[in-house]
Protein backbone atom coordinates (compact mmCIF):
# COMPACT_ATOMS: atom_id res chain seq x y z
CA UNK A 1 0.00 0.00 0.00
CA UNK A 2 2.52 2.01 0.98
CA UNK A 3 4.91 1.57 -1.85
CA UNK A 4 1.71 2.23 -4.72
CA UNK A 5 1.27 5.38 -2.79
CA UNK A 6 4.96 6.43 -3.25
CA UNK A 7 4.83 5.50 -6.66
CA UNK A 8 2.15 7.05 -7.32
CA UNK A 9 3.40 10.16 -6.08
CA UNK A 10 6.54 9.95 -7.98
CA UNK A 11 4.45 9.56 -11.17
CA UNK A 12 3.10 13.10 -10.48
CA UNK A 13 5.80 14.68 -9.22
CA UNK A 14 7.24 13.42 -12.78
CA UNK A 15 4.60 14.70 -14.59
CA UNK A 16 4.46 18.12 -12.84
CA UNK A 17 8.06 18.25 -13.88
CA UNK A 18 8.12 17.50 -17.16
CA UNK A 19 4.93 19.83 -17.82
CA UNK A 20 8.01 22.43 -17.72
CA UNK A 21 10.41 20.80 -19.33
CA UNK A 22 8.71 17.89 -21.67
CA UNK A 23 5.36 19.16 -22.41
CA UNK A 24 4.72 16.24 -25.21
CA UNK A 25 5.57 13.69 -22.52
CA UNK A 26 3.61 15.45 -20.07
CA UNK A 27 0.56 15.59 -22.37
CA UNK A 28 0.45 11.93 -23.07
CA UNK A 29 0.61 10.94 -19.30
CA UNK A 30 -2.31 13.44 -18.79
CA UNK A 31 -4.54 12.10 -22.04
CA UNK A 32 -3.58 8.31 -20.24
CA UNK A 33 -4.42 9.18 -16.50
CA UNK A 34 -6.64 12.99 -16.48
CA UNK A 35 -5.72 13.40 -12.79
CA UNK A 36 -7.01 16.45 -11.16
CA UNK A 37 -6.38 16.77 -7.99
CA UNK A 38 -2.62 17.28 -7.31
CA UNK A 39 -2.50 20.47 -9.68
CA UNK A 40 -5.72 21.73 -8.41
CA UNK A 41 -4.02 21.35 -5.01
CA UNK A 42 -1.02 22.29 -5.67
CA UNK A 43 -1.91 25.92 -7.40
CA UNK A 44 -4.69 26.45 -5.13
CA UNK A 45 -3.34 25.60 -1.71
CA UNK A 46 0.10 27.84 -2.50
CA UNK A 47 -1.97 30.40 -4.06
CA UNK A 48 -4.24 30.62 -1.00
CA UNK A 49 -1.20 30.16 1.57
CA UNK A 50 0.55 33.31 -0.39
CA UNK A 51 -2.18 35.27 0.09
CA UNK A 52 -2.93 34.66 3.72
CA UNK A 53 0.66 35.44 4.68
CA UNK A 54 0.77 38.52 2.53
CA UNK A 55 -2.66 39.96 4.18
CA UNK A 56 -1.06 39.44 7.66
CA UNK A 57 1.98 40.79 7.26
CA UNK A 58 1.11 43.86 4.89
CA UNK A 59 0.72 47.24 7.29
CA UNK A 60 -2.88 47.58 7.01
CA UNK A 61 -3.06 51.64 7.56
CA UNK A 62 -0.51 51.66 4.00
CA UNK A 63 -2.24 48.77 2.79
CA UNK A 64 -5.72 51.10 2.63
CA UNK A 65 -3.81 54.22 1.35
CA UNK A 66 -2.57 52.21 -1.51
CA UNK A 67 -5.41 50.77 -2.70
CA UNK A 68 -7.41 54.54 -2.74
CA UNK A 69 -4.51 55.87 -4.27
CA UNK A 70 -5.62 54.57 -7.71
CA UNK A 71 -9.30 55.39 -7.00
CA UNK A 72 -10.47 58.44 -8.38
CA UNK A 73 -12.70 60.26 -5.56
CA UNK A 74 -12.77 63.59 -4.23
CA UNK A 75 -11.48 64.66 -0.66
CA UNK A 76 -14.51 63.65 0.88
CA UNK A 77 -14.99 60.33 -0.55
CA UNK A 78 -11.70 59.14 -0.02
CA UNK A 79 -12.13 60.12 3.31
CA UNK A 80 -15.28 58.28 3.94
CA UNK A 81 -14.14 55.02 1.99
CA UNK A 82 -10.56 55.36 4.30
CA UNK A 83 -13.02 55.27 7.29
CA UNK A 84 -14.89 52.40 5.79
CA UNK A 85 -11.95 50.07 4.57
CA UNK A 86 -10.33 50.84 8.24
CA UNK A 87 -13.08 50.50 10.32
CA UNK A 88 -12.75 46.38 9.24
CA UNK A 89 -10.88 43.84 10.91
CA UNK A 90 -7.49 43.01 8.65
CA UNK A 91 -8.53 39.38 8.67
CA UNK A 92 -12.02 40.63 6.83
CA UNK A 93 -9.97 41.81 3.99
CA UNK A 94 -7.55 38.41 4.02
CA UNK A 95 -9.95 36.34 3.69
CA UNK A 96 -11.49 37.94 0.84
CA UNK A 97 -8.30 37.85 -0.93
CA UNK A 98 -8.01 34.14 0.06
CA UNK A 99 -11.23 33.37 -1.39
CA UNK A 100 -11.51 35.35 -4.11
CA UNK A 101 -7.99 33.93 -5.37
CA UNK A 102 -9.39 30.84 -4.86
CA UNK A 103 -12.48 30.77 -6.53
CA UNK A 104 -10.68 33.30 -9.26
CA UNK A 105 -8.74 30.69 -10.12
CA UNK A 106 -11.24 27.72 -10.32
CA UNK A 107 -13.23 29.59 -12.32
CA UNK A 108 -10.97 30.32 -15.00
CA UNK A 109 -9.94 26.55 -14.81
CA UNK A 110 -13.91 25.35 -15.31
CA UNK A 111 -14.56 28.07 -17.94
CA UNK A 112 -11.23 26.98 -19.70
CA UNK A 113 -12.12 23.34 -19.68
CA UNK A 114 -15.75 24.15 -20.78
CA UNK A 115 -14.88 25.62 -24.11
CA UNK A 116 -12.20 23.26 -25.26
CA UNK A 117 -14.22 20.82 -24.50
CA UNK A 118 -17.22 22.24 -26.48
CA UNK A 119 -14.32 23.08 -29.05
CA UNK A 120 -13.75 19.30 -28.75
CA UNK A 121 -17.27 17.90 -29.32
CA UNK A 122 -17.57 19.84 -32.47
CA UNK A 123 -14.79 18.70 -34.13
CA UNK A 124 -15.12 15.05 -33.12
CA UNK A 125 -12.22 14.90 -31.41
CA UNK A 126 -13.82 12.87 -28.64
CA UNK A 127 -11.80 14.32 -25.47
CA UNK A 128 -14.74 15.02 -22.79
CA UNK A 129 -14.61 17.98 -20.30
CA UNK A 130 -12.99 16.41 -17.23
CA UNK A 131 -10.18 15.44 -19.58
CA UNK A 132 -9.74 19.14 -20.90
CA UNK A 133 -10.03 19.92 -17.06
CA UNK A 134 -7.26 17.80 -16.08
CA UNK A 135 -5.33 19.47 -18.56
CA UNK A 136 -6.16 23.45 -18.03
CA UNK A 137 -4.57 22.44 -14.10
CA UNK A 138 -1.38 20.84 -15.35
CA UNK A 139 -0.68 23.68 -17.72
CA UNK A 140 -1.68 26.14 -14.75
CA UNK A 141 1.65 24.73 -13.36
CA UNK A 142 3.98 27.82 -14.48
CA UNK A 143 1.69 30.04 -12.22
CA UNK A 144 3.89 28.72 -9.26
CA UNK A 145 6.70 30.76 -10.21
CA UNK A 146 4.65 33.28 -9.92
CA UNK A 147 4.09 32.36 -6.41
CA UNK A 148 8.05 31.53 -5.53
CA UNK A 149 8.64 35.43 -6.99
CA UNK A 150 5.51 36.72 -4.75
CA UNK A 151 7.33 34.78 -1.51
CA UNK A 152 10.34 36.42 -2.76
CA UNK A 153 9.07 39.45 -2.41
CA UNK A 154 6.93 39.45 0.63
CA UNK A 155 10.32 38.20 2.12
CA UNK A 156 12.06 41.15 1.09
CA UNK A 157 9.51 44.15 2.12
CA UNK A 158 10.11 43.07 6.53
CA UNK A 159 8.36 46.48 6.88
CA UNK A 160 5.43 44.88 5.32
CA UNK A 161 4.32 48.14 2.96
CA UNK A 162 3.77 46.01 -0.35
CA UNK A 163 1.77 46.70 -2.64
CA UNK A 164 -0.91 44.04 -4.08
CA UNK A 165 -0.42 45.70 -7.31
CA UNK A 166 3.58 44.71 -7.08
CA UNK A 167 2.90 41.75 -5.25
CA UNK A 168 3.77 39.43 -8.46
CA UNK A 169 7.09 40.32 -9.86
CA UNK A 170 5.92 38.45 -13.39
CA UNK A 171 3.52 40.99 -14.08
CA UNK A 172 3.34 43.23 -16.84
CA UNK A 173 3.08 46.16 -14.67
CA UNK A 174 5.90 45.04 -12.79
CA UNK A 175 8.03 43.91 -15.91
CA UNK A 176 8.20 47.56 -16.83
CA UNK A 177 5.06 47.83 -18.99
CA UNK A 178 2.76 50.86 -17.72
CA UNK A 179 0.25 53.40 -19.16
CA UNK A 180 -1.64 56.35 -17.87
CA UNK A 181 -5.04 54.79 -18.72
CA UNK A 182 -6.70 52.93 -16.06
CA UNK A 183 -8.23 50.40 -17.92
CA UNK A 184 -5.02 49.63 -19.64
CA UNK A 185 -2.95 49.28 -16.26
CA UNK A 186 -5.24 47.25 -14.92
CA UNK A 187 -5.05 44.83 -17.78
CA UNK A 188 -1.34 44.93 -16.74
CA UNK A 189 -1.59 44.56 -12.85
CA UNK A 190 -3.66 41.37 -14.06
CA UNK A 191 -1.73 39.50 -16.93
CA UNK A 192 1.92 38.30 -16.41
CA UNK A 193 4.19 35.80 -17.93
CA UNK A 194 2.96 32.94 -16.58
CA UNK A 195 -0.23 33.26 -17.88
CA UNK A 196 1.20 33.19 -21.51
CA UNK A 197 3.38 30.50 -20.71
CA UNK A 198 0.03 28.39 -19.76
CA UNK A 199 -1.28 29.11 -22.80
CA UNK A 200 1.47 28.14 -24.90
CA UNK A 201 1.03 25.07 -22.88
CA UNK A 202 -2.33 24.84 -23.74
CA UNK A 203 -2.31 25.15 -27.65
CA UNK A 204 1.16 22.61 -27.30
CA UNK A 205 -1.23 19.78 -25.97
CA UNK A 206 -4.78 20.62 -27.93
CA UNK A 207 -2.53 20.10 -31.24
CA UNK A 208 -1.49 17.14 -29.71
CA UNK A 209 -4.75 15.58 -28.04
CA UNK A 210 -6.45 16.84 -31.57
CA UNK A 211 -3.70 15.83 -33.84
CA UNK A 212 -4.52 19.18 -35.68
CA UNK A 213 -2.39 21.77 -37.32
CA UNK A 214 -0.02 24.42 -34.98
CA UNK A 215 -2.58 27.02 -36.78
CA UNK A 216 -5.96 25.62 -35.72
CA UNK A 217 -4.07 25.05 -32.63
CA UNK A 218 -3.56 28.67 -31.82
CA UNK A 219 -6.65 29.96 -33.41
CA UNK A 220 -9.16 27.66 -30.98
CA UNK A 221 -7.28 28.27 -27.84
CA UNK A 222 -6.26 31.62 -28.01
CA UNK A 223 -9.61 33.37 -29.70
CA UNK A 224 -11.31 33.54 -26.58
CA UNK A 225 -8.57 35.52 -24.84
CA UNK A 226 -7.93 37.79 -28.33
CA UNK A 227 -11.52 38.54 -28.05
CA UNK A 228 -11.20 39.56 -24.21
CA UNK A 229 -7.96 41.46 -25.03
CA UNK A 230 -9.45 43.34 -27.74
CA UNK A 231 -12.99 44.14 -25.98
CA UNK A 232 -11.08 45.65 -23.14
CA UNK A 233 -8.67 47.37 -25.25
CA UNK A 234 -11.30 48.75 -27.27
CA UNK A 235 -13.38 50.55 -24.14
CA UNK A 236 -10.09 51.97 -22.56
CA UNK A 237 -9.47 54.15 -25.53
CA UNK A 238 -13.08 54.97 -25.76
Amino acid sequence: MTDSTEVESSSLLNTAVNVLVSPSEAFATIRQRPTKLFPLALVLLSTMAVMFWYFNIVDFEWYVDDVLAGANLDNDELEQAREQMTSMPQTTFAMFGILGAGLGLMVMYVLQAGYLSLSSALSGSGQKFGDWFSLVLWAGLPYLLSIVGMIANILLSPNGQLSAYTLDPLSFTNLGMQSSNDSLSALFNTLNLTMFWSLVLTVLAYRQWTDCGMGKAMAIVLAPYLLIAGVWTYFAFT
